[in-house]
């Protein structure tokens, strides 16, 4: 190989990522297939629309810019690629002519790996599966970060990478690994003085085999030790936080600050095997985003009337805002849109039963959880959309339930009230706790759902599915688990609700011309405009609902569904992950338009103009929604022969 001998080159490959995770021989078979490629400064080596890929090039020196030409031909930088990165592997894997012009910037030197041998490393190796399986997610984030249009929140401004950041950032890379402890005897103004002298907001009480027992910070120090009055020789196991939350050094960013958020705490310690080795707090989160999303979770926790319930979910919009900027996905602002929301409607019921109990009316007679139905009971609700809930409470003898009823009703009435008046509309179906039909005993929930799968009446079936997606929140017991299990053992039992369902789930299609020329249907008040929701959104929402109850899963989220059953074979993986990026691609576009909306003080829809789009968006959007034709036809085929048996 000329002034690469194939030692040099193997030496050099080892320290590319994923190949440094290559056995030792299958490392020597790709170096032994490898050819050298010489690109002269300027030199376009791909050309958008070249034939599908031949080569993964592996750039060994020099650097490339990766381009897109829009309508207008304008030049959109998408990414730049130096030493040790890649290109044409999305090309390689999909097939699929290239989708982007890649020049060098530099004179390169690049490795090329046959495409053969390239895909049988991705189906051989998990590492690469994974480091490579970005085919349409790696084109959706590449047209967010591309895409300048004005105003436009989904892509204005520079993006700042929060996935590269947050979603592919170990813990290990943000943590302090300077950590400060001390033993259990330790007078916490000794403590104090050491978290001062090393300028640190934490200190770790361990015990003699180093194990941690708990942490203290700034924050117990002033609550707990001023505030509380106490001792300065007070020993620091009497007001640390414990046990002390961790998190392991292979755990990514985003999975630590959705810790943080749900057992609201500002420090996560950072473990490997039971070995202490770092600490990762709120403030490294902050310095690497520039914002700080833990925080806005945690101003519900400092509610204290309901008087202050209507400016609180003021705060989500500028931190889903943030999100967009940054080019965060939308798992991530759906993970922290749930997290709020669970935490405002815990706050609202604590509120209400602490009101209730002052009035004379007594606590919850019995254990009782809510339950969030529709979008919210799939942790999807990030936008401030109709309510949907209901109440289950444990079973009584007869002669204490329609007391005990009544009391949850008041309970509920008040919910729905201060959830109406912190922004969420009422259902206009009335599907709430708030009515005796949606607020009932484990029992009346049972009968609910058998009734349910019993209905032959395929008109009321599109409006009883959303039920299914229920999920608990500020449970006192598990009432789900056992609901779920009677509900699948039922429909086993009766496999004409799922084929009834089936054939309800593919929805509306997108329309035809969209997919040709990007026209729309040119009916009623939204003249030329999409439905985001109807045409994208609530077909895989059906699918992915009838699919999962049809195998028994226990997950309520559209996209941990979708992953869920492509692992059990039901969907392509290929196809799986597609549909997964196409869901989050039009969930990324609903919330921008409705902050947008918000930001304009007009109303809420789920209605896109296509013009506002740059071309980048438009042919992704383009793109989704080929995918989620497939589905559907996909499901029509499914239940359509079970009808037919």
């Amino acid at each position: 190989m000329g002034d690469f001998p194939l030692p040099r080159i193997k030496d050099f490959i080892h320290t590319v990522v994923p190949f440094d995770t290559l056995r030792e021989e299958d490392l020597t078979r790709a170096v032994s297939r490898m050819e050298i490629a010489y690109f002269p400064r300027g030199e376009v080596i791909v050309r958008s629309g070249d034939a599908p890929a031949q080569f993964l090039h592996i750039i060994k020196s020099g650097s490339v810019k990766v381009t897109l030409t829009d309508d207008a031909g304008n030049e959109m930088l998408i990414d730049l690629r130096g030493e040790g990165d890649c290109f044409g592997a999305v090309s390689l894997l999909q097939g699929v002519k290239a989708l982007f012009d890649v020049t060098a910037r530099e004179d390169v030197i690049a490795f090329l790996l046959p495409g053969e041998y390239f895909r049988r490393l991705v189906e051989t190796y998990p590492t690469f599966k994974r480091h490579f399986s970005f085919s349409l997610a790696r084109n959706i984030q590449a047209s967010r970060r591309a895409n300048q249009a004005p105003g436009s929140l989904l892509t204005g401004g520079q993006s700042l990478g929060l996935d590269a950041i947050l979603g592919r950032s170990l813990v290990s890379e943000l943590m302090t690994t300077s950590v400060l402890a001390c033993a259990p005897v330790t007078p916490v103004k000794a403590a104090a003085r050491r978290m001062t002298k090393q300028r640190v907001g934490s200190i770790i009480v361990e015990d003699q085999n180093g194990l941690p027992l708990g942490i203290i910070t700034d924050t117990d120090l002033r609550v707990r030790v001023l505030a509380g009055g106490l001792d300065a020789d007070t020993p620091v196991t009497e007001v640390m936080s414990q046990p002390m939350r961790t998190i392991h050094t292979k755990a990514y960013a985003f999975e630590a600050m959705l810790e943080m958020i749900r057992h609201r705490v500002h420090h996560l310690g950072v473990t490997e095997g039971e070995r202490l080795v770092g600490v990762i707090s709120d403030h490294d989160l902050r310095v690497v985003t520039g914002a700080a999303p833990v925080g806005v979770v945690r101003d519900v926790d400092k509610i204290s009337s309901v008087d202050e319930l209507e400016l609180i979910h003021q705060r989500l919009d500028p931190v889903l805002e943030m999100l967009l900027r940054l080019g965060g996905s939308a798992e991530y602002m759906l993970e922290l849109a749930t997290e709020f929301n669970d935490s405002l409607i815990t706050k609202i019921l604590e509120l209400s039963e602490l009101e209730m109990e002052h009035e004379g009316l007594g606590r919850a007679p019995v254990p009782y959880a809510w339950l969030a139905l529709g979008s919210a009971g799939r942790r999807e609700q990030a936008l401030r959309t109709c309510q949907m809930n209901g109440l289950i409470f444990a079973n009584l003898p007869e002669d204490r339930w329609r007391k005990t009823q009544g009391w949850f009703l008041t309970l509920a009435k008040r919910a729905v009230e201060r959830l109406t008046q912190a922004g969420f509309p009422t259902c206009p179906d009335g599907l709430m706790a708030n009515q005796p039909g949606w607020c009932l005993s484990e029992a009346g929930w049972q009968d609910t759902f058998l009734r349910l799968i019993e209905e032959k009446d395929i008109c009321v079936m599109p409006h009883s599915g959303p039920l299914f997606d229920f999920r608990c929140v500020h449970a006192e017991m598990d009432f789900c688990e056992p609901l779920r299990q009677i509900i699948h053992r039922a429909q086993e039992g009766n496999r004409q609700f799922l084929a009834r369902l089936g054939r309800l789930a593919p929805g509306e299609r997108p329309p035809l011309g969209f997919l040709r020329e990007f026209v729309v249907d040119k009916a009623g008040q939204y003249q030329a405009r999409l439905d985001l929701k109807l045409s994208g959104l609530q077909p895989v929402v059906r699918v992915a609902r009838v699919l999962a109850m049809e195998q028994g899963l226990k997950s309520t989220s559209t996209l941990d569904r979708l992953a869920e059953l492509a692992r059990r074979g039901i969907l392509n993986e290929r196809f799986a992950g597609d549909l997964r990026e196409a869901f989050s691609f039009i969930t990324l576009l609903r919330i921008a338009r409705h902050l947008e909306s918000r930001a304009a003080g007009r109303e809420h829809d789920s209605q896109l103009d296509p013009a506002s789009l740059s071309a980048v968006q438009r042919k992704m959007l383009k793109e989704s929604f080929a995918v989620i034709s497939q589905l559907q036809e996909f499901v029509e085929q499914r239940y359509r022969a079970q009808m037919i048996a």
